[in-house]
């Protein structure tokens, strides 16, 4: 049976999710209604007079580096009043610029008559001025009066000092822009007209990502088998795809391990491995939230290992990602970068390729005069402490007087019928036992440690050759198992908690 250890891994690297659809999904709390004109795009030859917006104004370089121009355009974002979704740490305090796209706006730019109320085209001499009102999570505010045109005006921002304190998740940063009526002047000929003469609004959404905490995996040994696997489930974050053919990112788990003892000094065969070293993604997250690491150990020494597990994340577009300076796992060039989890333990885990038994355990071919000592062997597969009972009562033949091995001598007293019975306690945890009812008449198996009888083969299958359908009969139900999983539920779990940084099993 397999010794079977949980730990809570505390792994990783920063994460994010990215969407490149039009923002939406805004997280509970303040929130700004939208206005008529909510969805306009800004002036066009329909519709000259129209209010837009940009995250992309001159003068302006938005926190973090997900937000800039130059990474929403290599990641397919042309559009200068959205933003594909990117991931927040909290630092540097994310920062977002944005500028009005208003003909009423442009200093020295034409203002179309139909702007004005005539036919007249006029030139605008002075901009209008606009507030920003935001809204975050609960917070939120209302910046400006700003006017746009002048030099010495930086361009507007929302500075969003809160995001550091929010508990990791999806937020959406709510936005709303409004134009003063009649806070700019054009000029028209030789008159001026205040523009706008009607208030202009427009709305907008920029979502985001807020992921300072490191991927959790639940990690679970199956160790003493012919197989050796670790599990990984509960693994956060999910992949996440931007759309239906670019993937944000996936997640990675890196295992590994290397012989740190023998459990003894027997030899155990040739071309033996004293390690071993896998990479398994997350990248579909329709799938179950599972992963396992697999392999057929009779190729590996048996031994206890110092085991390590590092989590990461795979993504072709590491500025949106935002690491901010965290690990990460590079599909295209080296296979793992970043800080090391390691971290020392002196509880260490233990591979042994064989399922522990104990076999042949026999006594003495003939009978046994009263007074004279009784032999009886065994074989063990596996590795561990060995004990030995006869009628319920320890015995040992080994130095330390604990323990026992083959062969065993029983001095036979009397005409009783006496009991021995052999265990081992194996070093994944599983004890395993065998045992015989023995006296001067000699010796039998003691029926209560031998495997049950295999079931009876399943009847010839009936052929029909008369065309007519056969009556139905109830299908047979089958319990599937594997024997890392049989193992485990034989052996149970046995949980532990891990620091922040991992756990290594040394």
């Amino acid at each position: 049976m397999a010794r079977v250890g949980t730990v809570l891994l505390l792994l990783g690297a920063l994460l994010v999710q990215t969407n490149a659809q039009l923002l939406q999904g805004a997280m509970p709390g303040a929130t700004i209604a939208p206005a008529a004109g909510a969805g306009a795009a800004g002036p066009s030859a329909a519709n000259p007079c129209a209010l837009g917006i940009t995250y992309f104004p001159v003068g302006g370089e938005n926190r973090p580096t997900g937000w800039t121009q130059a990474v929403q355009s290599n990641a397919g974002n042309t559009a200068a009043d959205q933003m594909i979704k990117v991931a927040l740490a909290g630092y540097p305090i994310p920062m977002l610029y944005m500028a009005p796209v208003s003909v009423f706006t442009n200093v020295n730019g034409a203002v179309p008559g139909q702007c004005l109320g005539g036919a007249v085209n006029g030139v605008l001499t002075r901009p209008a001025a606009f507030t920003i009102t935001w809204a975050l999570a609960g917070t939120g505010g209302v910046l400006g009066p700003f006017t746009k045109g002048s030099k010495q005006d930086p361009p507007a921002n929302v500075t969003l000092n809160a995001v550091p304190q929010l508990p990791d998740g999806e937020y959406c940063l709510q936005m709303k822009m409004d134009i003063l009526p009649g806070s700019g002047i054009a000029a028209v000929g030789a008159q001026t007209v205040a523009v706008p003469s009607a208030p202009q609004s427009i709305t907008r959404q920029v979502c985001f990502i807020k992921l300072a905490s490191r991927p959790t995996a639940n990690v679970t040994f199956h160790s003493c088998n012919t197989s050796f696997a670790v599990d990984l489930s509960g693994i956060t974050p999910k992949p996440t795809f931007a759309n239906p053919s670019l993937q944000l990112f996936s997640t990675v788990f890196h295992v590994w391990g290397k012989l740190n003892r023998t459990f003894d000094r027997n030899p155990q065969g040739e071309n033996l491995l004293d390690y071993f070293d896998q990479y398994v993604k997350w990248e579909n997250p329709a799938r179950p939230n599972f992963l396992q690491v697999f392999m057929e150990s009779p190729g590996l020494i048996n031994g206890y290992y110092n085991v390590w597990i590092e989590g990461s994340l795979s993504t072709t577009y590491p500025d949106l990602v935002s690491l901010f300076g965290l690990d990460q796992y590079d599909d295209g060039s080296a296979k793992y970068m970043g800080v090391s989890l390691r971290n020392s333990s002196n509880r260490p885990v233990p591979i042994q390729t064989v399922r522990s038994k104990i076999v042949d355990l026999q006594g003495p071919d003939v009978p046994v005069q009263l007074g004279a000592a009784a032999t009886f062997t065994w074989e063990t597969q596996g590795y561990g402490e060995q004990f030995c009972y006869v009628d319920g009562q320890k015995v040992a033949n080994t130095a330390d007087l604990v323990h026992c091995e083959s062969p065993l001598n029983l001095k036979v007293a009397d005409n009783a019928n006496h009991t021995l019975e052999v265990v081992l306690a194996d070093v994944c945890g599983e004890v395993v036992a065998n045992g015989i009812f023995f006296g001067a008449w000699g010796w039998r198996q003691n029926m209560k440690f031998q495997p049950p009888a295999p079931p009876p083969p399943a009847p010839e299958p009936v052929f029909n050759d008369s065309g007519l359908a056969l009556p139905m009969r109830t299908p047979m139900t089958r319990n599937r198992t594997s024997g890392a999983s049989s193992a485990g539920a034989a052996g149970g779990l046995v949980t532990m908690l891990a620091a922040f940084l991992g756990m290594l099993f040394v």
